[in-house]
Order: structure tokens, then sequence, then C-alpha cells
């Protein structure tokens, strides 16, 4: 079996578990160094694996829709030029594995094997045209994967023939005007629900473990909320400023998110209980920020981590956190991108005019900061003679969820308190 070399779910991070999505190189064809060779969900992100040497794909060992774990078995490969014979002398070895048997060939690899781990690709590029797959790119793949389309079926109105975003929204949206019957492996109908007519959409693994940790989350950690009214009046003027020199420079507009951010950078190494992870005898105090910002992706929400947040500038922390966001929902992270968060900052006001921002906590992590969308109020402002008037302000209401077990709630009101005198007084 010397002439046969494994290929194998590749280390990926803290990540334990994945489901094979597709497929990009069929049995007996060869592929080249770099070449996508096949996608995985994880609980965090799509992963494109690729080539790290040039081969053929003698057998594949599992199926599009498996679920897998890192180190598993899912195919076998000879260098180039291998003969026939030597190809089906190794194949006559080979017996199709079952999700037991790829379980034992994780602890000890098959004599004369050598593991092929493969190379997570990140650059987005396209396949070369002949392959399957051939000019899609990761958005395509992953809004197929979304919903449920075959690409094989599909006619592209692209350049070529080639397969666009378009092109699979409109097959999606003809699938769901088709009325859905029951099938295999449909969950049961709550009772009274027998016959109503519905989509059965399969959860996918990140949505699967979405609910878990977060369910999780809510029933291990006493987690409470509390709100703060911030005026935002100095801030936008001072943002105005910023941002017109921005510009005249070249560069992007700096959000409130980003100056909010740039605050809480500032304020956790003096407040760094809530900077912090509870581990029942102590509480572990990390002295740098790994800022996690959570964003809304079509996959869902995934909440990526810029590390040490608190050595850059504010126009170099408003530009880390588009780039993340915007890779985010292109699904083009790293797995290692969402991990060793210790502080979170959640912006449900960017997608609409909520009143409240309460979240649940992201396990380990003991505290995060939920930003409303910003409102125009009146208010009773000191006038200076001893009166009041009332004046329409810019109001934001952030608000903080804390886990009880490692924080009381004179810490967190202390913490909000010096946020608002940041974001009032001193908000650049």
């Amino acid at each position: 079996m010397s002439d046969l070399q494994e290929l194998r779910i590749p280390h990926m991070g803290s990540v334990e578990n994945a489901r094979l999505v597709a497929w990009h190189v069929d049995e007996g064809a060869e592929f080249a160094v770099g070449q996508l060779l096949y996608e995985v969900e994880t609980d965090k992100t799509l992963t494109d694996v690729s080539a790290i040497d040039a081969g053929v794909l003698v057998r594949r060992a599992a199926g599009e829709g498996e679920e897998l774990k890192v180190g598993d078995l899912v195919g076998w490969w000879v260098q180039p030029g291998t003969g026939q014979e030597a190809i089906a002398a190794a194949l006559t070895l080979i017996a199709e594995p079952s999700s037991a048997a790829r379980a034992s060939v994780r602890e000890q690899s098959g004599a004369g094997s050598k593991p092929h781990l493969g190379l997570e690709s990140r650059d987005g590029q396209e396949m070369p045209d002949g392959k399957p797959g051939a000019g899609l790119s990761p958005r395509v793949r992953q809004l197929a994967r979304e919903n449920g389309v075959e690409l094989t079926t599909l006619r592209g109105s692209g350049p070529g023939g080639r397969i666009t975003g378009e092109d699979v929204l409109q097959a999606a949206a003809q699938h769901r005007a088709t009325p859905v019957s029951a099938a295999s492996g449909e969950p049961a109908r709550p009772a009274g629900y027998e016959t109503l007519p519905c989509e059965a959409r399969p959860n996918s693994l990140r949505r699967r473990t979405i609910a878990r940790r977060l369910a999780e989350s809510a029933r291990t950690m006493p987690q409470l909320t509390a709100d703060m009214q911030v005026d935002l009046g100095n801030l936008l003027a001072a943002r105005s400023r910023l941002n017109a020199a921005e510009q005249a420079a070249g560069r992007a507009s700096v959000s409130v998110l980003s100056f909010v951010a740039a605050a809480v950078c500032r304020l956790l190494p003096q407040h760094a209980e809530l900077n912090a992870t509870y581990a029942d005898t102590h509480m572990l105090l990390w002295r740098v920020v790994n800022l996690g910002v959570a964003v809304d992706t079509p996959e869902g929400l995934v909440v990526p981590v810029l590390r040490d947040a608190g050595r850059l500038s504010l126009p170099e922390l408003n530009a880390a956190i588009t780039a993340l966001a915007s890779r985010a929902r292109a699904g083009e992270l790293r797995a290692e991108e969402l991990e060793g968060g210790t502080f979170t900052i959640s912006n449900p006001g960017s997608l609409g005019p909520v009143l409240r921002a309460q979240a649940i906590l992201n396990p380990p992590q003991v505290a995060l900061l939920g930003l409303p969308g910003m409102r125009r109020a009146p208010v009773a402002i000191d006038d200076g003679s001893g009166g009041y008037c009332v004046e329409v302000r810019p109001l934001l209401c952030p608000s903080l969820t804390f886990d009880h077990r490692a924080l009381d709630g004179g810490q967190v009101i202390r913490f909000l308190n010096a946020l608002k005198e940041e974001l009032e007084c001193r908000p650049g």
C-alpha cells in the first residue's frame, strides 16, 4: 500500500468536528498544488482545503454532507505518473471505511501510508475551467449551500456560462415556491401542525453549535444586564471633524462603533475584572484586550476577534473592524480569528432602530456590551442658572450584560459611568 497516500481533515485551531460540504475533485482526476480539493463546514466557518502536493485522487472515503472529526480519513491519492497496475493493486487492500474505522484510524496511521492533511485556502481564487466547481467564487458556493441548491443543475448566466450568485438565488426562490412534502429525516411536527405546509430546512453545523453554546451560556451563567444613557453630541461632532480629515486623506470614515470600541479598549485595563474569565477558585484577568465584534452573516452570527485591540489608534481600529466584518460576511475567516476573545461588542443598532441591546454572553467571557440604535429625544439640560431647558439630543443606551458569578452590580455601573464620561467628554 506504499503507493497510496491518505487525505485527511486538517487541524484547524480548536475545531474538533467538521462536515464535508462539497468535493471539487473527482475520483481519477489529477490535481495541482494549491488546487481546491474539498470544502468543510465547522462550527466557526466554511473552509476550503487545497492540495499541498500534486497528485491523483484515487478514491473518496467520505461523501458530501458527512460529519467528520479532525484527522478523519476522506480519501486516498497517489503521485502523478503512478501506474494503473500499482493503483489497482493498492486498491485491493482498501475496504470501504466506516465511521468507526475512521475513528480508529485517527489514532494510528496504516503502515506505509502518508497522511496528507491539505492546506487551507483563503485567497478565494477560482478553479480552472473544466473542473467541478470551475469559476465558482467562495460566495457562490456558500449561497448554494445555504439555500440547498445543487450547482450541477444550474446553467450559469455569467461570462462563459459561469454561475453567479443571482443564478443561485433564483434557483432557491423557485425551489421554495414548490410545496415541500414530508421526507425521510424530517423532524416530527408538533401536535396540531401535522398538515401545515412547511419547508424542513436542515440546520447547519454552525447553527447547531450556536444553539448549543447559547443554551449552555444561559443555563450555566447567571446573567444580568445594566443600561446607561449616553449623550453622543460631542462624539458626533468629533467624528465629523475626524472624518473630514480622513476623507481628505483618501481614507474611510470612522464609525460610531469604532469610537465606542476605542473607549472600551482604553477603559478595560482599569476595569480588569470585566476583561476576564471566571474559573471557580480564580478569576483569570487577561492582560490584553482581544476584542470580539459580533457580525451578522448569511450563515448566522459570528464573533471574529481583533487581538490586542488596545494597541491600535482609532482609525486603525476602525479599519481592522471593517476588514474583519467584511471577511466574516464573505466566509473568509480563519478558525484562529474566531478564538481567544476577552470582551465582546454586539452592535444590533447597525441593523435597525432597536431600543435595547441585551445579549447572551459568549463563554468564557464575563461581559458583553450591546449597542442599540442611536435615537434623538428631548432631554432636560442644565441651563447654568439653576434651571433647565429642553433640547433634542442624540442618545445611545448601551447595555452591559455580565456574569453575576464574576461581577457585582457596582463594578458594572462604575465601568458604565467611566464609559459614559469617555464618550461624552473625551470621545476621540
